[in-house]
Formats: structure tokens, sequence, C-alpha cells
């Protein structure tokens, strides 16, 4: 027996229906009808990285946060990957963290928003 190809093709409106199915079974959280809306608008393809550049632009407008935190299953390498790219660090794991997925264990990923005592903020941008 030949390995199988899966193609994934862009999101439609004759198939986000699917895709929220999808995310039902597949994730322990539920997104809400704009996320689908936005991924209809957005497109698919680099909405995370978009996402997330708001969320950082917000903060650091902002100015008051110190840092970011959030949780990734432990095997989930490439979300690991992705938030190390944006300066995030793990920092601990949550051992059961998630009820309805193996495995059930979270790191938890911080990224700072200060800048550290004695450095400006050129000097930090050019280190990364």
């Amino acid at each position: 027996m030949k390995g199988s190809r899966i193609e994934l093709g862009d999101v439609t409106p004759h198939n986000i229906k699917q895709l929220k199915r999808l995310n039902q079974v597949i994730f322990p959280v539920s997104y809400n009808d704009k996320f689908y809306k936005d991924v209809l608008e957005v497109g698919e393809l680099g909405i995370g990285t978009k996402m997330l550049n708001h969320v950082l632009n917000i903060c650091e407008k902002d100015g008051t946060f110190d840092n970011i935190y959030l949780h990734v299953q432990i095997s989930n390498e490439s979300a690991i990957d992705f938030y190390r790219k944006f300066g995030f660090e793990i920092i601990e794991t949550k051992k059961n963290y998630y009820k309805r997925i193996e495995p059930a264990d979270a790191h938890v990923l911080q990224k700072n928003l200060k800048v550290p005592s004695g450095q400006n903020a050129d000097a930090q941008k050019t280190d990364n």
C-alpha cells in the first residue's frame, strides 16, 4: 500500500462549517463565530502571525504589560517553534493541564515585554 497524501484547500464559505467541526473535535478550546468570519476575511495562512502581532502591538502601545504568558501542549513542536520566533521562552511545564487531549501536559511560555534595566530599546532589538 502506498503512502497517502492529504492536501488542504482554501477555507471558503462553502467549507467553513467543516473547519469549525474539526476544531471542535480536535482542540480543547472553542472559537466563536467571529473567529471563523475573520478566517474567511483574512485568509488562513499567516493568521496566527497576524493575531500575535496584533496582541503584541496592543501590549506595546499600552505600555503597562511586563510579560505575556501562554500554554502550549508539550508535543506541539511547531507551535513552540512559532512562539520562540517571537521571543517566547519555556519557563515551566504543567502536568495534566489539558483534560480531553493527550499528552495532557502543557509548557508555559513567557515573553518579557520590558527592557531590562541598563539596556535601551534599540540595543534589545538588534540583539534579537
